[in-house]
């Protein structure tokens, strides 16, 4: 049983990986295209005007860094049970509390403090 919930987090991983890689290149294409709409809109046939650059940059920031966040907290989870953590609701519970505070700083950065 241990095994089948390790492989399907890592693939879990692994594609929270790709997806957040994926909106990171959006978001450093967006980003170029507040700066320097006339190229971006070219390069990406009219797609990425100023406006649409402007409007994914700022609203992917906060997305971006939460599955950063889950991506790094099952990371820190596979670390810490390879070194020889026992797996429970202790380590669990600190996991989520971390990742729920966290995204909350994230939250509060975000929207709130601007």
């Amino acid at each position: 049983m241990e095994k089948i919930k390790s492989s399907r987090l890592r693939k879990f991983n692994c594609w929270l990986a790709w997806l957040t890689l994926t909106l990171f290149v959006v978001f450093a294409v967006a980003g170029y295209g507040i700066t320097n709409p006339k190229i971006t809109s070219a390069l990406t046939g009219g797609l990425f005007v100023r406006s649409v650059s402007l409007y994914l940059h700022l609203n992917l920031a906060f997305p971006i860094m939460t599955l950063v966040t889950i991506h790094v907290l099952i990371g820190i989870e596979s670390v810490l049970t390879g070194w020889g953590v026992k797996e429970g609701r202790l380590l669990y519970a600190f996991l989520i509390t971390l990742g729920v505070f966290t995204v909350a700083l994230l939250a509060i950065m975000q929207y709130f403090i601007s």
